[in-house]
């Protein structure tokens, strides 16, 4: 498994547990995944979560999204399959160009300032600027406080998607806040409904009504 800092220390001795963990707490047991789903998954960091899934035996379709260059170097790194995609971009409510702040180590960099100056100029796009057609059986949104513009931007692929998997902690800003009010908001709106909640983390899973 590739990382880019000291954080691969996380994979060390663990015995694959920080990849079960990873699946048990974006509560992907609720999710009856078959083969060739996509999944789309942004703040993919390195591509643990596509790790779990393929452990887990799954043969999925796989979108990566992460803007952190060296990041998503070993994201591609870490692939399985000619069948998963990558974009090396921000996903926002808008299309164009934001600062990302920068951590590294903690693997938590943000479009929102969160007291490190430190940043890379990134790009962004909407979900919806990817004109996906086909279903999406998971949409897994890790934005580090960014979670309210990420679904904004993705209100019309939201209607291909059956579920998504959201971490609304705290994480927002300098304050930390979380975004849980915010983004349940904007799915319960958009017809989903929460039918899970982490036990390991502010982490819901949402199933859209229509399906």
């Amino acid at each position: 498994v590739y990382y880019p800092n000291k954080r691969i220390t996380r994979v060390i001795n663990t015995d694959n547990f920080i990849f079960q963990n990873i699946y048990d707490s974006y509560c992907l047991d609720k999710v009856d995944f078959k083969t060739n789903d996509l999944i789309i998954d942004c703040g993919a960091n390195v591509g643990e979560l596509n790790i779990s899934l393929r452990l887990k035996g799954l043969t999925l379709k796989y979108f990566g999204i992460e803007p952190d260059k060296s990041t998503f170097e070993c994201l591609v790194k870490n692939n399985f399959s000619e069948d998963s995609k990558f974009e090396n971009i921000a996903l926002s409510n808008s299309n164009g160009n934001e600062k990302l702040f920068l951590d590294n180590v903690g693997g938590n960099s943000s479009i929102i300032f969160f007291g490190n100056n430190e940043y890379d100029l990134v790009e962004t796009k909407t979900l919806d600027s990817f004109n996906i057609s086909e279903k999406i059986k998971l949409f897994k949104i890790e934005a580090e406080g960014f979670e309210p513009e990420v679904l904004l931007g993705s209100k019309k692929t939201l209607k291909l998607v059956e579920f998504v998997s959201i971490d609304f902690g705290s994480e927002r800003g300098e304050n930390q806040e979380n975004t849980v009010v915010q983004s349940n908001n904007i799915l319960t709106s958009s017809g989903f409904q929460l039918v899970e909640f982490s036990d390991f983390r502010t982490i819901g899973l949402y199933k859209n009504t229509v399906f």
